[in-house]
C-alpha cells in the first residue's frame, strides 16, 4: 500500500536498512543460525548500554555511527529534528555531515529557507538551481563572502568547546536572559538609478534582517514619488542582534505604486564595511547592475553590560582562541605641535589607563596625575545658517569610564559632534571663571542694555518682523539688522545695501477731546545717526516704524511739491476771478453812436470771459 511504500521510504531516509549491511559493519551478526538479519539487530536497539538508545546522542535517530557517513534528509523531516531535537541535532553535525533536499510536494521548484539549518549546524542544504528566489539569493550571500570558494566555517557556538554556550545554544528561543543584544544603526541616505527598468516610478527601500527569530525584524523607507534617478531618504533604523554571526540585510528597492521588486542585494551583516558604503545592486536574477547601488551609513555600538547582564558577542565567541581588538581614539589638547594624538586602546581601557598611557609617553606633563583630567565635549551643528549656534556640551570624565562605550554613545546623526579633551585643573578653573564672568555679562546686558521693535512694511512675504536690539543702536543699524532677518523678496534681492533705506516714524497722538474720535497721524523720517530708542520713548501715543526706500520718499516729496505748486497756482486764479466778479465799473457817458457801446461791451465781456478760462 501507499503506507507501507511511505514507511519504507521514512527507513531509507533516516538510516540504513536492516537488511543491509554498512561498509564498516561485520557479517558474523548477520549469519547467526536460525535468525533473520531484523531479529539479530533488535536486541542491540533494546539494549540499554547501546550508543544508538543514549538519549544524549541524535544517532539513536539518524543511524549513521560512522564519521564517513552523511544523512539525507527531507525537508520537512529536518524542520521537525530542528523544533524538538535542537540541541541534539546541532551536537550530531559537530561530528557528522547531514543534508537536506526540499520537499517533494514543491510541484513549483521553490525552495525552504536555508537559514533555519544553518543555525543548526546543518552543512549541505540543497536546493533548485531553477528558481531565483530569496532562499536561493540568500545561498548566494552565504559563499559571496569569501569570494565562492564554496566552503564557510560554522560559527564557534556550533562546535568549539571552549565556546560559553557549547551544547546550550537554541537557535528557535526567543528570550536570552542576561545577555544585552548590540544595536546596530543603519541609515539610507540616497540611491542612484534604482529602478533601472522605469525611470519614472516612485521608490521605496525595504530592509530585512535575517537570522534567528530573536533577531529578525523588517524596514521601510517612505516612498519617493516619480524619481529614480537619484532619490533622497535620509532616514535611520536602529535594531538589536543577539547572534552576529549568522545574520544577513537584504535590500529591497520596491516600486511603491505596484509592489514590485526591481532590485534587491543580501550581504552577511559580518561582510558589511563600517561608515558610508556604497552598496551594489542586483536584479532578481542575482546578477550585479552597474550603475545601481545605495549609499548607506552603518555603524556598531558595544553592548553596555548593566548589573548581571553581559554582551551577548562574549557567549557565542571563542574564550581562548579569540583575538583582543584594538580601537583608536583621537585626544586634543596634548602640548606639543600637533593639535590630536591617536592611541590604540582595548575594548576595557579606562579613562585613567589612558591617562597614565598619555602622561608617560607626553613630554611636559612631568607634574602629580592628579592635576590633569579628561574632557567629553559634544559640538551642536546648526543645520541652517540664521539658526544661533548653541555653546557646547562638556563633562568631566570619570576615571573609571571605559572609552569604548564613551565613543559608541555617540550619535552623530542627532546633530553634533564628539570628541576628547586633555585638560589641567588650573585651565579648567579659569574657563569656568570666565564663562560664568561672560554669561553674567550676557545677562545683565540682554536685560539692561535692550529693547524690542517692530518695523512694519519689510516685505511682501513679511509684512512685519520685532527685533531685538541694543539701547544705542541708530536707524542704519535696525535697518540692517531688519533686513538680515526678513524673508528676502524681489525688491529687498534688488536693494540689499542698508543704505538705501530710510525708517519712516508714524506717530498718531491721542485727541484732546472726546468728542473728536479721530486724529491724523504725523510721520517724519529719522536721520541715518539718530537713535531709535530715544525717539520711541518720545511717542505719547501709538506709533511704529515703517520700512521705506529713500527713492520712494523723494518720489513723494516730489509729488507733493507739484500738488503744493498746482494748489498756489489755482488759488492765485480763483482770487483773480472773484476781483472781476466783484468789479464795479464808473459811469460812462452816453455817446450819440450806440453802436460804438456795444461794440465796448461787447469786446469787455470776451476778455473777461478769456480771464476766467
Amino acid at each position: 500500500s501507499s503506507r507501507g511504500k511511505e514507511r519504507k521510504s521514512r527507513k531509507s531516509i533516516f538510516g540504513n536498512n536492516p537488511g543491509r549491511l554498512s561498509p564498516g559493519e561485520s557479517a558474523a551478526l548477520a549469519k547467526a543460525s536460525g535468525k533473520g538479519p531484523f531479529d539479530v539487530m533488535r536486541p542491540n536497539w533494546e539494549d540499554p548500554c547501546s550508543p544508538y538508545n543514549s538519549p544524549a546522542s541524535l544517532s539513536a535517530i539518524i543511524r549513521t555511527p560512522k564519521c564517513y557517513h552523511i544523512s539525507s534528509l527531507n525537508e520537512n523531516a529536518a524542520k521537525r529534528l530542528c523544533r524538538r531535537y535542537s540541541q541534539k541535532l546541532i551536537q550530531h553535525t559537530t561530528c557528522q555531515l547531514l543534508r537536506t533536499y526540499p520537499a517533494a510536494t514543491r510541484i513549483d521548484s521553490s525552495n525552504p529557507h536555508p537559514l533555519i539549518f544553518w543555525l543548526h549546524g546543518v552543512q549541505l542544504v540543497a536546493l533548485n538551481y531553477q528558481t531565483d528566489d530569496l532562499p536561493l539569493q540568500l545561498n548566494a550571500a552565504m559563499f559571496e563572502a569569501n569570494g565562492g570558494c564554496g566552503y564557510v566555517l560554522k560559527p564557534p557556538v556550533l562546535w568549539d568547546k571552549n565556546c560559553s554556550m557549547y551544547q546550550q545554544f537554541r537557535p528557535l528561543e526567543r528570550d536570552l536572559d542576561n545577555k544585552e543584544p548590540a544595536i546596530y544603526s543603519l541609515t539610507i541616505v540616497s540611491g542612484q538609478n534604482v529602478c533601472p527598468s522605469n525611470s519614472t516610478g516612485s521608490p521605496c527601500i525595504e530592509v530585512d534582517v535575517l537570522g534567528m527569530p530573536l533577531d529578525s525584524c523588517h524596514f521601510r523607507t517612505k516612498p519617493i514619488h516619480r524619481n529614480t534617478l537619484n532619490p533622497m531618504w535620509n532616514e535611520q533604523f536602529l535594531f538589536r542582534v543577539h547572534f552576529e554571526d549568522l545574520v544577513f540585510l537584504r535590500f529591497a528597492v520596491v516600486e511603491n505604486n505596484s509592489s514590485a521588486v526591481t532590485a534587491q542585494r543580501i550581504i552577511p551583516l559580518k561582510a558589511l564595511k563600517r561608515g558610508y558604503r556604497h552598496v551594489q545592486l542586483h536584479n532578481l536574477h542575482n546578477e550585479a547592475l552597474e550603475i545601481s547601488s545605495l549609499f548607506i551609513n552603518s555603524r556598531r555600538m558595544e553592548e553596555s553590560s548593566s548589573g548581571n547582564t553581559l554582551p551577548a558577542s562574549l557567549f557565542f565567541s571563542m574564550g581562548e582562541r579569540k583575538t583582543p581588538v584594538t580601537y583608536k581614539v583621537t585626544i586634543h589638547g596634548i602640548p606639543g605641535p600637533e593639535p590630536f594624538t591617536v592611541f590604540n586602546v582595548s575594548g576595557g581601557t579606562t579613562a585613567a589607563q589612558l591617562l597614565n598611557q598619555l602622561l608617560a609617553t607626553t613630554k611636559g606633563t612631568e607634574s602629580c596625575a592628579a592635576d590633569y583630567f579628561l574632557m567629553e565635549e559634544k559640538s551642536f551643528i546648526s543645520k541652517e545658517k540664521n539658526e544661533c549656534k548653541k555653546p557646547p556640551f562638556q563633562r568631566v570624565i570619570s576615571p573609571e569610564e571605559g572609552l569604548v562605550q564613551l565613543l559608541n554613545s555617540w550619535f552623530p546623526e542627532e546633530g553634533y559632534v564628539g570628541r576628547i579633551l586633555f585638560k589641567t585643573r588650573e585651565e579648567n578653573l579659569n574657563e569656568r571663571n570666565i564663562f560664568q564672568e561672560a554669561k553674567e555679562d550676557a545677562a545683565i546686558s540682554s536685560e539692561d542694555d535692550s529693547f524690542f521693535v517692530q518695523v512694519h512694511d519689510v516685505s511682501p512675504e513679511q509684512p512685519r518682523t520685532v527685533i531685538k536690539a541694543p539701547r544705542l543702536s541708530t536707524a542704519q543699524d535696525v535697518i540692517q539688522q531688519t533686513l538680515s532677518k526678513a524673508k528676502y523678496s524681489y525688491s529687498i534681492l534688488s536693494n540689499p545695501n542698508p543704505s538705501d533705506y530710510v525708517l519712516l516714524e508714524e506717530v498718531t497722538k491721542e485727541p484732546a477731546n472726546k468728542k473728536s474720535s479721530t486724529s491724523k497721524p504725523s510721520q517724519r523720517i529719522l536721520s541715518d545717526q539718530e537713535c531709535v530708542f530715544q525717539a520711541q520713548s518720545k511717542w505719547k501715543g501709538a506709533g511704529k516704524f515703517i520700512l521705506k526706500l529713500k527713492e520712494q520718499v523723494q518720489a513723494v516729496r516730489d509729488d507733493k511739491r507739484k500738488g503744493i505748486s498746482f494748489t498756489n497756482e489755482l488759488k492765485k486764479l480763483t482770487k483773480s476771478s472773484k476781483q472781476y466778479r466783484g468789479f464795479v465799473s464808473p459811469p460812462q457817458q452816453v455817446l450819440p453812436d450806440g453802436s460804438h457801446c456795444k461794440d465796448e461791451r461787447s469786446a469787455c465781456s470776451m476778455n473777461f470771459s478769456d480771464i476766467v478760462e
